[in-house]
C-alpha cells in the first residue's frame, strides 16, 4: 500500500494527489485522525490519496500520464 504524498506549501501542510501531485487538502481540511497519521512517527501512515480526475488511473483503467 502506498503512502500519501505530504508536502509543505509555503510552510503549510498539504496532502497531494499520489498521481498528479495536485493539492487535495491543507492541514485545516484534514480530520483529526488524518492529521495524526500524517504527523505520526510510528509505523502508521495515511494511505495514498487521489483527486477525482486520477481515481480511475489508480485502478489502472487508463494509461494517461500526469501533466
Amino acid at each position: 500500500m502506498e503512502k500519501a504524498i505530504v508536502k509543505f506549501n509555503n510552510g503549510n501542510l498539504a496532502v497531494l494527489c499520489s498521481y498528479c501531485h495536485k493539492i487535495l487538502k491543507t492541514a485545516k481540511e484534514l480530520t483529526n485522525d488524518e492529521l495524526f497519521l500524517v504527523l505520526s512517527s510510528d509505523k502508521s501512515y495515511l494511505p495514498a490519496q487521489y483527486c477525482e480526475t486520477c481515481k480511475p488511473k489508480e485502478n489502472g483503467t487508463t494509461n494517461n500520464t500526469p501533466s
